[in-house]
């Protein structure tokens, strides 16, 4: 095994070059924007500087990989004649598990949605919702699949050098937590809970598909996906009444006991599909 120490250097030096290089972007950006981290970012903000820091992600990674000796393959981007459905699998059934959850929360009164979404003659989908929707769906797969290659990717093979594997996935887990703390602030504290947990279902389903992370990239693209699309167009309110640990926060995923409940079923349910592929 590695040394623990040298480890975390390497990890060290891995982010510090990431955010070194997005920095040369990210700096004239948010004087634009006057953003400031750790401080509750609007999504048009949020995507303008995810773009550039994501954009650059796989170049840092091959130069990382050059140093080290390593391939991509090592990080668990393989793709083979299967991948495709493992793909599909993961996006399907994290699709179909906020959907069910939405529905259950619908059904148990715990959220209201607004009329203009649930009227009992609804106009087909406009041109331009089918745009935005395939957006969302491309947007999904670019964020999903740059978070999975560097999380449970090139992260977690980095700390599983040195470190048992569960351990190095709660400690990968709890950094990609944290880092979504960069732009929500400190109303996201309420979201690092259920964000480690999701990245500890991610890590599972990593291991679920022998290595590779193709299964964890389709449930991350799925999530993301159904996520904008839920925000976008049919934004639930919590109803007042209720406990904040049943109907979750407004605008923040993960912070209601449904929602880690869901996390964990799909935990098992890839678990059993995988083999099937």
């Amino acid at each position: 095994m590695e040394s623990p120490l040298n480890t975390m250097m390497v990890i060290a030096g891995f982010f510090l070059s990431w955010l070194g290089v997005w920095g040369v972007i990210a700096i004239p950006l948010s004087q634009k924007f006057g953003w400031r981290p750790f401080q509750p970012t609007p999504p048009e903000q949020k995507l303008a500087l995810l773009l550039p820091l994501y954009g650059i992600a796989p170049l840092i990674i091959t130069v990382a990989n050059r140093q080290l000796g390593q391939t991509w393959s090592d990080q668990g981007l393989v793709w083979t004649l299967g991948s495709a459905l493992e793909l599909l699998l993961g996006w399907g059934v994290a699709i179909a598990g906020l959907s069910l959850l939405l529905l259950s929360k619908r059904l148990l009164g715990l959220i209201t949605i607004p009329k203009s979404e649930t009227g009992s003659s609804p106009t087909p989908p406009s041109p331009n919702r089918l745009l935005t929707v395939l957006g969302l769906i491309l947007l999904g797969l670019a964020i999903g699949g740059i978070e999975e290659l560097v999380f449970r990717g090139w992260l977690q093979t980095q700390l599983e050098l040195a470190f048992l594997p569960w351990v190095a996935a709660i400690a990968a887990s709890i950094l990609f937590a944290l880092a979504h703390l960069i732009w929500d602030g400190r109303p996201g504290l309420w979201q690092q809970p259920g964000l480690w947990l999701l990245g500890m279902v991610l890590v599972s389903a990593r291991w679920a598909d022998g290595g590779a992370i193709v299964i964890a990239w389709g449930l991350h693209a799925g999530w993301v996906t159904a996520l904008a699309y839920i925000g976008e167009f049919v934004r639930p309110l919590p109803v007042a009444d209720k406990p904040t640990w049943l109907t979750g926060r407004v605008a923040q995923p993960l912070t209601d006991v449904l929602d880690l409940t869901l996390l964990m079923i799909t935990a098992g349910l890839v678990w059993q599909f995988s083999g099937w592929i």
